[in-house]
């Protein structure tokens, strides 16, 4: 049978020194391998550092923007509530402005009713002044019509 002596493969892959009692098979394979898993560790750490100071500037950024957001709708909150205190102002002269108003309407109905009231005195001292004129008429009439009768007949009289 072909057996391959191992210890011929094992040179093959990993020379012996001299002294081999001091240095084994990993011995003389890890300072390579440390300085490799080194250097790869120091490239990771790098470009994480520099994931990191992205993520640092792009949060700043982030937060640069929000402030700015943040600043344009406190102003905006800002003009909102002048807005706002001048609506209410406006409504407050326009209620005490309707208040006046309702008092002159009630005012002008008081007014008015006296008004009416007076109206219809007068209207009825009108109809008064009205009916004693037509009686005075009527009084005179037949006094005139007694002087027209009477006065040829007195007349005559004293002629004679």
């Amino acid at each position: 049978m072909d057996s391959l002596d191992l210890d011929l493969v094992t040179d093959e892959i990993v020379p012996r020194s001299e002294d081999s009692t001091t240095s084994s098979p990993e011995s003389t394979h890890l300072p390579a391998q440390v300085g490799d898993g080194a250097t790869a560790a120091l490239g990771l750490v790098s470009e994480a550092a520099a994931a990191i100071r992205e993520l640092e500037r792009e949060s700043a950024q982030a937060i640069t923007r929000a402030r700015n957001v943040a600043n344009a709708v406190k102003e905006e909150l800002e003009h909102a509530e002048t807005r706002a205190e001048r609506a209410e102002e406006m409504l407050r002269l326009a209620e005490a402005q309707v208040e006046q108003m309702m008092a002159a309407a009630e005012q002008s109905d008081k007014d008015l009713e006296i008004l009416r009231s007076e109206l219809a005195t007068k209207t009825e001292e009108l109809t008064a002044s009205t009916r004693r004129a037509d009686d005075a008429e009527v009084a005179m009439q037949k006094i005139v019509d007694a002087i027209r009768t009477q006065l040829p007949v007195i007349l005559s009289i004293a002629a004679e």
